[in-house]
């Protein structure tokens, strides 16, 4: 097998005067391109704040192996420019046709994904039944975001999430916390 392909989906949004402006979310999504680069992957960058074009999205998922997405916690789901780009790349053909059942027609089977989550709440909230997310864990808590990616066909890889970001913030634990996650899950990968 040759190099694996990632394909790096930085989906921070800068809109919001109340909130930070990406820049935590692009220095983890550079970290990880910077680590996964030097590691013998090849990349596919998009920021979606920056623009995108349809026909060259469809590309990059065409090539992609992984995809990682990098992204900001805004009001217990992805910013609205994520799934604005949701909306408007998953149309395609290549993402998904009728299946027998529900949610079975994804097409993108052999692909898997990762998700890198930046959260205001800290991480005593999750896993605690006594806690705002009644014992729910962060990929629980994120479910849709799941479903939707499980609909299209792909294999969901270990997430990672940072959090307290705001008022407890640690840039550099962070960056060496998601350079450990991305060795444990897909430097393996490309050893195959």
């Amino acid at each position: 097998m040759g190099k694996q392909t990632v394909f790096i989906i930085n989906g921070t949004d800068n809109q919001y005067d109340y909130a930070s402006k990406g820049e935590l979310n692009t220095l983890l999504a550079e970290t990880a391109a910077d680590y996964l680069k030097d590691n013998g992957f090849e990349l596919l960058k998009t920021t979606i704040k920056d623009g995108y074009e349809v026909k060259e999205e469809d590309e990059k998922w065409g090539k992609a192996d992984v995809v990682l997405f990098q992204f900001p916690i805004y009001w217990f789901g992805a910013p609205a420019v994520l799934k604005r780009y949701f909306e408007d790349i998953y149309n395609g053909k290549q993402f998904y046709k009728g299946g027998t059942e529900y949610g079975r027609g994804g097409l993108l089977t052999g692909k898997s994904y990762i998700v890198s989550t930046t959260w205001n709440a800290p991480i005593e909230v999750f896993n605690n039944p006594d806690s705002f997310f009644n014992g729910q864990s962060v990929d629980e808590v994120l479910s849709a975001f799941h479903y939707t990616h499980e609909f299209i066909g792909l294999k969901k890889l270990p997430s990672i999430s940072f959090n307290d970001v705001v008022k407890n913030p640690n840039a550099a634990s962070y960056v060496q916390q998601l350079k450990d996650h991305l060795k444990n899950v897909l430097t393996v990968l490309n050893q195959k």
